[in-house]
């Protein structure tokens, strides 16, 4: 069997490649071939191409985000949550070739209007998240420069280098809320 698949979580980090590893493993165990795309904060890697998707028996998209299903028309289309993957890879993949074929856009509407009615939640979820996700590079270097502020200056900060690591570090954590605000608010397509 050969097959593909898709994974992609709210943040992009942990969950995307966490669900490609079970997928990848589980396929290996049960002796069939697949090649995962995972679309992460860092964007697409291991890209499907247009002959991997022809020579696919099936295709998986373990995602809890929205990903584009436009160029899996004709082949099996199996969707389930990362966690799903990770958890109970094997299954996935052994219950994608009894999915149905994917059609078109009135299936897309379809599953689309089922998805929103059930899932309601999981819209300011993957908000929160994509925040969050962009918010700690700032909540780390925030609490970097601070440590070292006081490693150059003791608890107070005495000095002008641990002045200026201080400084660094407060504006840095500062930063943090509008990171979280304006990517709450940005929207993934």
């Amino acid at each position: 069997m050969k097959l593909i698949a898709i994974t992609s979580c709210s943040t992009g980090i942990a969950h995307t490649y966490m669900a490609a590893e079970a997928l990848e493993i589980a396929a290996k165990d049960i002796g069939w071939n697949i090649k995962v795309e995972t679309q992460g904060s860092v964007g697409a890697k291991n890209v499907l191409t247009q002959e991997d998707i022809e020579a696919a028996d099936a295709v998986v998209i373990a995602a809890s985000t929205s990903v584009n299903k436009d160029r899996f028309h004709g082949k099996r289309l199996y969707e389930v949550d990362v966690n799903d993957a990770i958890k109970n890879g094997q299954q996935v993949l052994k219950d994608s070739l009894q999915a149905p074929i994917y059609g078109g856009a009135k299936q897309t509407e379809t599953i689309k209007v089922e998805k929103e009615s059930n899932n309601n939640f999981k819209g300011i979820y993957a908000h929160l998240m994509t925040g969050v996700s962009y918010m700690i590079p700032f909540v780390v270097a925030g609490g970097i420069m601070t440590a070292l502020s006081f490693a150059f200056g003791g608890i107070n900060s005495e000095g002008a280098i641990a002045e200026a690591f201080k400084t660094i570090g407060g504006t840095a954590m500062g930063l943090m809320w509008a990171a979280l605000g304006g990517y709450v608010a940005f929207l993934y397509f």
